[in-house]
């Protein structure tokens, strides 16, 4: 079993639950569910923009911190006592169990989200104990999702982000093949790009199925509009295709 989660990429041993191995490097907010090709993983995670390369915010040990900013001496920091490092909201990150304060593991915690990098990493599989250092094949940082899983087709690797930048990737390496947005399809997009039949699927926020070639080059073929919000990932079956929308489900195929 592998697990992504905040900070850390694990595995498990199905049959008995133990912990086999584990990399670092991961964002703390894991949303995406990633996909394997050979011996290697590939897995995305976005946090904020304070955690793109060249945007990163250093914060004090709380230690440190809790020796101007524990006014009132309870061993603990309120909201009104939150240190301005980053912006209000973030208290309400770290204040893991709800209860309207911060103690020193949750600090840890916020220091720890502040420090992780949003990035798609190529992770090769297997090993024991701590793999952080060896198994990291290459990691991108550029238009990361926060939402939309890869897709790994025809030796591709696809990645589209909320604002609906699409980049393709070569697997083996993480050189760029193509970044831009799809021709004839504007705007945000939610749901994971698929594959059948020899093409690449993605789906709009505002409903249009954007029908693109294999390869990585981002040529649409086609746009079907559907005039409907649509936030689900399509599923493929029996030579059909089925689109969700807020307003209804479609299934599409040879009569």
């Amino acid at each position: 079993m592998l697990l992504p989660g905040s900070f850390l990429l694990t595995s498990y041993d199905a049959a008995t639950g133990k912990k086999l191995w584990w990399v670092g490097g991961l964002s703390f907010e894991m949303k995406s569910t990633p996909v394997i090709g050979g011996d290697t993983i590939y897995v995305n995670g976005y946090g904020a923009p304070v955690n793109d390369p060249g945007n990163k915010i250093s914060i004090p040990a709380a230690d440190e911190v809790w020796k101007t900013a524990d006014a009132s001496g309870d061993g603990v920091i309120q909201k009104s006592e939150f240190p301005k490092f980053t912006p209000a909201f973030w208290f309400d990150v770290a204040d893991l169990n709800a209860n309207g304060s911060l103690n020193k593991d949750e600090w840890a915690y916020y220091r720890a989200a502040l420090d992780s990098e949003n990035g798609m990493l190529a992770i090769r599989l297997g090993g024991s104990g701590d793999m952080s250092d060896t198994a990291i094949r290459w990691k991108y940082q550029r238009s990361v999702p926060q939402l939309p899983s890869p897709l790994l087709y025809q030796n591709v690797l696809y990645m589209v982000n909320d604002n609906g930048i699409v980049t393709t990737l070569h697997p083996d390496t993480g050189a760029v093949i193509k970044q831009g947005r799809l021709t004839g399809a504007p705007g945000a997009v939610f749901a994971s790009p698929i594959a059948a039949d020899g093409h690449v699927y993605f789906t709009t926020e505002a409903g249009a199925v954007v029908v693109v070639s294999p390869g990585g080059d981002l040529a649409v073929r086609s746009v079907n509009a559907l005039n409907e919000e649509a936030y689900a990932t399509p599923a493929v079956a029996d030579g059909r295709i089925y689109v969700r929308t807020t307003q209804a489900l479609y299934a599409f195929g040879a009569s």
